[in-house]
């Protein structure tokens, strides 16, 4: 406390109430979250507020609850212009007293509806028996939720009325504003939560199959991808002076080296870094784990992103948000932000500015190299040799030797 106020009368002032004995710990966990100095002292500031506030009319610490918080904040307001960080510090304050055990969080009055509990077995089933990535966790999940809404509403959840048009009517609703790539994975969600359904026995027969799918046929897309010096650039605007900087530019070159996903870079932890192997462990999903050579380069940008701007912080996870709370990515979100900021600074104007650019764009130098499509593939780490096909699309010299000539000559 003697960092954020000066002058001993405020900080006795911080102390007073029934709170007074517990804001020391809650500064600091702030600081250990990477909140700033001015952060931290406005904190203190409200806290001791509420503690003065919670003296006056004689209620205990134990006694504080996100009801008193609210009483608590429409009486501030009415005296001074609230901040917008108000209820979330006194709401984080209250998680922090009850893992110190000073009160008691109650549990959720509302019990599951019979949706929710159908939606949270769906997610337990596809993580712990398919073993798929959060993003696909995430996606289905969405798709089920909002069948089971189209379906049901809220009235009782009888499968036995369920019938194909009814599925068909849900899908033709929801991708009516969809392009076909967002068209396939509504029906792809809608599929799968059916075939859970089957699983489980509320469906007799197997709907997914009466699914048609949407308009989109395989290998009639090219890849779109960066130009070699285009990629210089990018990483070229990553300000390596900087923490963020050092950070993403590591984040971009795991991404245009390695050929990572976006969720493979989030779910990287310390201990996956083998230094003295010189090799790297990937994980996707579960169970799934590739171990892939740390070439000098990727290396020494993580090294110098680890020991120099990386924040100290419990979170296993190798990279970290830049700004408090600090803890590590919660999805491929932020670093497809990174690799959006990062073209958007270099000028350039991508056909993709999503972070799977980057891996279109290894595949491609490499095919561009001289490389087969099988290796390619090992290094994407595709399960399917079918997918690298789609790359044989941008070998344009191999494809101008087995090319016929134009019938009408040149033109």
């Amino acid at each position: 406390m003697e960092q954020l106020f000066a002058r001993p009368r405020a900080q006795m002032r911080m102390h007073d109430g029934p709170l007074g004995g517990y804001i020391d710990a809650y500064i600091d966990l702030l600081a250990t979250k990477g909140y700033g100095r001015d952060s931290r002292r406005r904190s203190a500031w409200l806290v001791g507020d509420f503690s003065r506030w919670l003296d006056q009319r004689g209620t205990a610490a134990a006694a504080v609850s996100q009801d008193v918080v609210d009483a608590f904040l429409r009486g501030r307001k009415r005296r001074r212009a609230p901040r917008v960080e108000d209820r979330s510090t006194l709401l984080r304050l209250l998680a922090h007293l009850a893992l110190q055990g000073v009160i008691c969080m109650p549990s959720p009055e509302r019990a599951p509806t019979a949706a929710e509990q159908i939606e949270a077995e769906y997610v337990d089933y596809m993580l712990h028996e398919r073993n798929l990535a959060p993003a696909t966790i995430r996606s289905n999940r969405i798709e089920a939720r909002n069948l089971l809404t189209s379906l049901f509403a809220d009235g009782p959840l009888t499968f036995d009325t369920v019938a194909a048009r009814d599925v068909m009517a849900h899908i033709r609703r929801a991708t009516k504003a969809c392009r076909p790539n967002s068209a396939c994975r509504v029906v792809g969600g809608v599929r799968a939560f059916l075939r859970f359904a089957l699983y489980r026995g509320w469906l007799g027969t197997d709907m997914s199959s009466h699914m048609p799918a949407p308009a989109v046929w395989s290998q009639s897309s090219i890849p779109r991808s960066l130009r070699d010096e285009q990629v210089v650039r990018t990483l070229a605007q990553c300000d390596r002076t900087t923490p963020s900087g050092c950070r993403d530019y590591a984040v971009i070159l795991l991404l245009a080296r390695l050929g990572l996903r976006a969720g493979e870079v989030v779910a990287l932890r310390l201990e996956d870094i083998d230094w003295e192997a010189g090799e790297l462990q990937v994980r996707n999903g579960q169970t799934r784990v590739d171990r892939l050579p740390l070439p000098y380069d990727v290396g020494q940008a993580m090294a110098q992103y680890l020991s120099e701007a990386r924040p100290s912080c419990s979170c296993r996870q190798v990279f970290l948000r830049a700004q408090a709370p600090i803890e590590g990515f919660s999805s491929g979100a932020a670093v497809a932000a990174i690799v959006r900021r990062a073209l958007q600074r270099a000028g350039i104007d991508a056909p993709s500015n999503g972070a799977h650019v980057l891996r279109h764009t290894l595949a491609t130098r490499l095919l561009r190299e001289g490389s087969s499509l099988p290796e390619i593939g090992e290094v994407l780490r595709h399960r399917q040799q079918q997918t690298t096909t789609i790359y044989a699309k941008v070998d344009f010299s191999s494809l101008r030797a087995i090319a016929p000539s134009w019938p009408g000559g040149v033109q």
